[in-house]
C-alpha cells in the first residue's frame, strides 16, 4: 500500500474518490462531433518538469461555464485516484476555446493524468499517460496559445518553442503517405520508425515560423535522439476537402480498381467526376447522399486522427470513415477497442505503436474475418444508404 502512493506523495496531491476505472469507461464521446465539450491534452517534457498544455473546446456557449479538475491514477484499472492540488494556469480564452497549462514533477514510473470537465451535473473525462521518457519536448503556438492539434495551416505564421529554450532543427518531409489498408488485409500498417527528410532548416526557440509547403515537419533539439515534436502542414481548408483532386484519394476505400482509375483520370473536371460518382451509386439522389455523408466522415476523421499523415489515412481514421462513430470505445494499457453494436457487436482492436512522429499512433489488428462486414458496409455506401 505504501509503494502505491509514493508517486502521489512526490506530486503533492491528495486522495480523491472516483466511481469507476478508466478501463471500464466508454470514451466514444471523444470522437462524437455533437458532444458539447472536448479537452485536448498535449504533454511536453522539459528538463525537470512535465508541462501539460491543454485546450478546452466548448461547442455550446462559453468555455467559462466549464470547470476542469485534474486527477492522477497509477493504472487503467484503478477505481481510486488522487486530486492534483497544483492549479492550472489559464493562458487565454478566445471564442469557444480556453487554453492553459499545468506543471507536474517528472514521474519515476508511468501514470495517468485525468482531466474531468464538468458543467452542472454533466461530466466528461479525458486522459493522457505521463512518463519520464515522453518524447515530446516542445510545441507550436500562435497569439491565441499552444496548438494542441497535430496539424498547422500552410502560409500561416506560428512560433516554435523548445521546452528548454534550445535551438530547433526542423526536418521537412514531402512524403505522400499511403492510406490505411482495409481491416481484413493480411499485413498491418505499422508506423515507420524513421523517414528520409527532403530538407532541413534551423529555428531558434521563440522565433516565427511560416510553413509554405504541405507535408510533415519534425522539430528536434538533437537529431540523434528519438525526441522531438511534429506537425503536419495542410491546406487552409483542412479538415474539409473541397477540390476534385482532394476528393478522389479517399474514394479508393469504396471503389473498384477500374472505378478508381477512372476517377484519377478526371483531371479536376467536375462534370466527369460527378458522372463517375453517378455511375457508382446508380441514382442522382443516392449520389448526393453518398457525397454528403462520405466527405462529412472524412472531415471528422481528419479532425480526430490526423498525425504524421491525414486523419482519414490512419487506421482509426479509416475505420471511422467507413463505419462511423463506434458505440463503445474502451481504453487500457496500450490498447483501444471499438465496438459496433448494430454490426453484430463487431470489435476492432488497435494497439499503440508510437514513434517520434506520432507518440499516440494506434495500429489496427487486422483479420480476415472482417471481410464480410467491410464489404457489406461499403455496399451500403455505394447505394447511398449509409448514414
Amino acid at each position: 500500500m505504501k509503494s502505491t502512493f509514493i508517486l502521489f506523495i512526490l506530486l503533492g496531491i491528495s486522495k480523491f474518490a472516483v466511481s469507476q476505472s478508466v478501463a471500464a469507461t466508454n470514451f466514444n464521446y471523444w470522437y462524437n462531433p455533437v458532444n458539447e465539450v472536448e479537452l485536448q491534452i498535449r504533454p511536453v517534457r522539459a528538463a525537470n518538469k512535465i508541462m501539460i498544455r491543454y485546450t478546452l473546446v466548448a461547442r455550446n456557449g462559453s468555455p467559462e461555464k466549464y470547470s476542469i479538475t485534474w486527477e492522477a491514477r497509477n493504472s487503467y484499472v484503478d477505481r481510486d485516484g488522487v486530486a492534483i492540488k497544483e492549479k492550472d494556469s489559464v493562458l487565454s480564452v478566445n471564442g469557444k476555446e480556453k487554453r492553459g497549462f499545468i506543471l507536474l514533477d517528472i514521474p519515476e514510473k508511468p501514470w495517468l493524468l485525468l482531466g474531468h470537465v464538468s458543467s452542472g451535473s454533466s461530466k466528461w473525462t479525458y486522459f493522457k499517460q505521463i512518463e519520464s521518457i515522453y518524447p515530446v519536448d516542445g510545441w507550436i503556438e500562435t497569439s491565441d496559445g499552444v496548438i494542441t492539434q497535430n496539424h498547422l495551416s500552410k502560409n500561416k505564421e506560428y512560433t516554435a518553442r523548445s521546452a528548454d529554450g534550445k535551438p530547433l532543427i526542423v526536418s521537412y518531409y514531402n512524403t505522400v503517405f499511403p492510406p490505411a489498408l482495409p481491416p481484413f488485409a493480411e499485413k498491418e500498417g505499422r508506423t515507420e520508425r524513421f523517414f528520409f527528410h527532403d530538407s532541413v532548416f534551423h529555428v531558434e526557440s521563440g522565433d516565427k515560423f511560416l510553413p509554405k509547403k504541405e507535408g510533415l515537419y519534425l522539430f528536434q533539439e538533437d537529431t540523434a535522439t528519438a525526441r522531438g515534436f511534429s506537425y503536419r502542414v495542410v491546406k487552409e481548408n483542412f479538415p474539409k476537402f473541397t477540390k476534385i483532386d482532394e476528393l478522389v484519394p479517399p474514394l479508393i476505400l469504396v471503389t473498384t480498381p477500374e472505378e478508381f482509375a477512372e476517377l484519377n483520370n478526371v483531371k479536376g473536371e467536375k462534370a466527369k467526376f460527378d458522372k463517375t460518382i453517378l455511375n457508382i451509386t446508380g441514382d442522382k439522389d443516392r449520389a448526393k447522399s453518398f457525397m454528403k455523408n462520405f466527405f462529412h466522415n472524412i472531415e471528422l476523421a481528419n479532425i480526430y486522427f490526423s498525425s504524421y499523415k491525414e486523419g482519414w489515412k490512419t487506421d482509426r481514421g479509416m475505420l471511422y470513415l467507413i463505419f462511423g462513430l463506434p458505440d463503445d470505445v474502451s481504453k487500457n494499457t496500450g490498447n483501444e477497442i471499438w465496438t459496433y453494436k448494430n454490426m453484430n457487436n463487431t470489435k476492432f482492436t488497435f494497439v499503440k505503436s508510437g514513434s517520434v512522429y506520432d507518440p499516440e499512433n494506434y495500429v489496427l489488428l487486422r483479420d480476415k474475418r472482417f471481410t464480410d462486414i467491410w464489404f457489406s458496409v461499403v455496399d451500403l455506401w455505394r447505394k447511398g444508404r449509409f448514414q
